[in-house]
């Protein structure tokens, strides 16, 4: 058995590693993925196309990609929303954290 070892040391060391550092990084983007991203209640008027032109500077996706995340992640069977609803949106939840109406202060960010 020490000869195996002494033998092949370094490589059940690297795989041993490897294996930690994968299920650390499926653990960790798992659990955080989840938790990025925003949620908005449905107001009346509101359609996943007004969403995905409010959200556009926040997001790279077109808004046909958007509206296709949004159906996709909320398992919605049509591209028709209900006010009331709850919607996850592939927008950081730090897009929601101040509106376009308000004066912010430095004091603010923290």
């Amino acid at each position: 058995m020490t000869a195996l070892w002494r033998k092949y040391s370094f490589v059940i060391l690297f795989v041993v590693t490897a294996l930690c550092f994968s299920l650390f990084l499926v653990f960790t983007n798992t659990a955080d993925s989840q938790v990025e991203y925003a949620e908005v209640t449905v107001s009346e008027g509101d359609t996943l196309w007004s969403y995905a032109e409010k959200y556009a500077e926040h997001t790279a996706m077109t808004p046909e990609n958007f509206i296709e995340w949004v159906s996709e992640n909320n398992d919605l069977s049509s591209h028709i929303i209900v006010t009331g609803d709850t919607l996850r949106l592939p927008v950081k939840k730090d897009a929601f954290r101040y509106s376009d109406d308000t004066i912010h202060l430095a004091s603010d960010n923290e």
